[in-house]
């Protein structure tokens, strides 16, 4: 039995793709025990049942499903919803227009992806547009500030619109500019819409730093951390501008292009850590990589070093997601409301902390 809180959410879980190339070469990779389809179009796969399974060994109650690389779509995250109800929300992409540019089908646009995007939301089944605003993962040409402001611009638009999350995933520093630089134009212009950091700026102190200066700076700014070792978790927590309430536990559940390793370096950083990608490593595993199991124990441990409060701890393993994402939660009362010390000048408005439409037994309260 799991007692890190009394409600989990996992907000960013890749459940229908193994990473195994779509076609003929699926089967001559796999032959050879490679699954390395992260550089093309790759064949979706329902991983729910060990999703399930894995769910209720480690306690997890919701997930949130993203699309991920070109293969995967939209409409089969919502073909799990639709079948799970009670485990499963799911986000949207311009999944479909990908896998037309990756066949040489059609040429990437701006009004197309709109096109799409905007079509999945209008059906009230996704909660978010994730991962990143689309652009970013299908022009292979360098582009400026500018232009990625606009087209991020364009889909903060439809999140407004719709009342959905935004993900962000721009903390990399390849294209020329610092993102982080557009990503506090974006929450200034749009204060009503939730940005999710996707992975809370990495898994070093210094990109979880940069991270937390960005949303220290804005209230509707959210930072992903469960691929944080506990020992980073200081950061955020003793963050008087950032703190219990903008943190949110997840990230990359059954991805499989996810080790976690060992830590080769000082004595004193963390022991193992969750790494993307190792240059001499396959590309992607043939096993599913346990990521609950280590990313709970870094739970265990920043509450055993009391980083946090099991009241905080009940914000970040679940409440605040189920604010953002508007989640069922079977009761009143399960998360920490009104308290100054948690929600500073804005504490009066934490009460309720979630509304009566998304309590499942709205009766049992005083």
């Amino acid at each position: 039995m799991r007692y890190e809180a009394r409600f989990i959410v996992d907000p960013h879980a890749h459940i229908t793709t193994l990473y195994k190339p779509h076609g003929k070469k699926s089967l001559e990779l796999e032959s050879k025990g490679l699954w390395t389809g992260l550089n093309g179009e790759v064949e979706p796969f329902d991983n729910s049942p060990f999703t399930i399974y894995d769910m209720e060994r480690y306690g997890v109650d919701m997930c949130i499903l993203k699309p991920s690389v070109t293969g995967t779509t939209n409409e089969m995250q919502a073909e799990l919803v639709d079948k799970y109800p009670d485990k499963f929300r799911a986000m949207c992409n311009d999944q479909n227009l990908k896998i037309k540019v990756w066949r040489g089908e059609c040429e990437w646009t701006l009004e197309a992806a709109l096109e799409e995007v905007d079509a999945a939301l209008k059906t009230g089944k996704y909660v978010g547009i994730g991962e990143s605003a689309p652009g970013s993962y299908v022009r292979h040409k360098k582009f400026t500030f500018r232009e990625r402001l606009d087209e991020y611009r364009t889909f903060m638009d439809l999140a407004a619109k719709y009342d959905v999350t935004m993900d962000w995933r721009e903390y990399s520093m390849r294209y020329g500019w610092d993102p982080y630089h557009q990503l506090s134009q974006l929450s200034r212009e749009y204060p009503d819409v939730t940005i999710i950091i996707l992975h809370g700026g990495g898994h070093t102190d210094e990109g979880i730093k940069k991270a937390c200066s960005a949303a220290g700076r804005a209230e509707n700014i959210y930072l992903e951390c469960g691929h944080w070792p506990a020992e980073y978790f200081e950061i955020a927590l003793k963050d008087p501008n950032v703190g219990a309430t903008q943190l949110i536990w997840g990230g990359t559940h059954g991805t499989h292009c996810q080790y976690i390793i060992a830590h080769p370096g000082e004595k004193y950083q963390p022991p193992s850590y969750p790494t993307l990608g190792m240059r001499k490593w396959p590309l992607t595993t043939t096993y599913q990589t346990d990521f609950w199991g280590w990313s709970l124990r870094q739970i265990n441990k920043i509450a055993s070093w009391n980083l946090a409060t099991q009241d905080e701890l009940n914000l970040i393993m679940g409440g605040n997601a189920a604010k953002i994402f508007k989640l069922p939660v079977p009761h009143p009362r399960m998360f920490p409301e009104g308290r100054p010390d948690l929600w500073g000048i804005h504490w009066q408005k934490t009460i309720p902390f979630l509304p009566t439409e998304q309590i499942q037994n709205p009766d049992n309260k005083p």
